[in-house]
């Protein structure tokens, strides 16, 4: 992956392997970003985190954080 650029399409790809790999349905994963790049990789999780985000993220997400740190994701558990 060396010089790969990560767009949303190398995200959405690795959620994907990455859960096959651990050997679960990627709509069990969850999936934080905050640009509109981590869009596709947010719509293959089954839970999908929008950290501190850009409004069209926020929108699409199933939650958003904005005045929390990483860890007000643990709250949720």
């Amino acid at each position: 992956m060396l010089g790969e650029i990560v767009d949303a399409d190398v995200k959405a790809r690795t959620l994907r392997e990455t859960c096959e790999k651990i050997g679960i349905e990627s709509k069990r994963a969850i999936a934080m970003g905050d640009g509109s790049n981590d869009l596709k990789m947010m719509g293959e999780a089954g839970l999908s985190v929008a950290f501190r985000a850009k409004p069209v993220v926020r929108q699409a997400a199933t939650i958003a954080f904005n005045f929390v740190g990483l860890d007000g994701l643990l709250r949720l558990f």
